[in-house]
């Protein structure tokens, strides 16, 4: 008997998930014609972070670890490759890499902060999901009262984000050049966000992929 540990995502049974609440049998297409993708990131390091913003050296040193300026401006990131900095308040921010082993995300920046800061793994207690489609306006207007219309364009290694309200849970939503949205959600969250995204994307036609 394997003692190996399997590793799965929070969305993993929903992978290949597809609703369409309205179309005739046989009419339509899964795999082409849904305004509304949903598509989880692979198992990824989720890192909460803590420190003085007014610490030239703290931040520098963040920047030297991760190469990636620490945001400072609020409702902001920052992102390089596959690490994004989200601003969470004036000495908070969570550190994303997709695909990324948190034990050593979080030894490089151990080995670069000096002082008081608090590095945190929440890693398991989070996923990452992706947006994107011609419909995903109209669903985010579904989902919260946040006016996410009202951000500016992202570029592509800066954007906007926020903590609201999403279909009566939470999440921490950012906007990405592309024009899709990112969602980062509790695990405990995940299920039921899902199954209410499957719901409120049905009359678009909507599919979950696997990162």
């Amino acid at each position: 008997m394997s003692n190996a540990i399997k590793f799965e995502s929070p969305l993993n049974y929903f992978h290949g998930a597809f609703n369409k609440s309205s179309a005739p049998n046989g009419v339509f297409n899964d795999q082409i014609d849904c305004d509304l993708v949903i598509k989880e990131m692979s198992l990824s390091a989720h890192l909460n972070l803590r420190g003085d913003a007014d610490d030239s050296h703290f931040c520098a040193a963040v920047a030297q670890a991760l190469d990636v300026a620490l945001p400072l401006q609020p409702g902001t990131y920052q992102r390089n490759g596959n690490i994004s900095i989200y601003w969470l308040g004036p000495s908070e921010w969570l550190i994303v890499q997709e695909g990324g082993d948190p034990a050593s995300l979080e030894a490089a920046l151990r080995e670069s902060l000096k002082g008081h800061v608090s590095i945190v793994d929440v890693s398991g207690g989070q996923t990452c999901i992706n947006l994107r489609g011609v419909a995903v306006a109209t669903l985010l207007k579904k989902s919260s009262i946040y006016d996410f219309e009202g951000w500016d364009a992202a570029m592509s290694n800066s954007g906007r984000v926020v903590q609201t309200t999403f279909a009566k849970a939470s999440a921490a939503v950012s906007n990405r050049s592309d024009g899709s949205y990112d969602l980062v959600i509790r695990r405990s969250f995940a299920d039921y966000v899902t199954q209410w995204l499957l719901d409120a994307g049905g009359e678009f036609g909507c599919r979950i992929e696997q990162g």
